[in-house]
């Protein structure tokens, strides 16, 4: 049985949550990273290489506390120069 679901997802905070981040240097997006979640325990690790090695996606795995912190932290990664995209 198929369910529609209406309205936005509800999700509890605090609750453990992954960004992806996408850029063409690895060391330039870690450096950004560091610089967005400071004093903020996260773990960041190698995600992937594109299939012609331009881009590599890392992954960022922390705890927020709640949907404004969550938000906060993907709009101050998105503005990052060394950063292209965040998912």
């Amino acid at each position: 049985m198929i369910q529609e679901i209406k309205g936005k997802a509800q999700i509890e905070y605090p609750t453990d949550w992954k960004y992806k981040v996408i850029g063409t240097q690895e060391n330039l997006i870690r450096k950004s990273v560091d610089e967005v979640l400071t004093n903020i325990e996260y773990k960041l690790k190698f995600s992937k290489k594109s299939s012609k090695g331009k881009f590599i996606s890392l992954e960022i795995s922390l705890n927020v506390k709640s949907e404004k912190e969550r938000d906060l932290f993907f709009h101050n990664l998105k503005k990052s120069k060394n950063i292209n995209m965040v998912i």
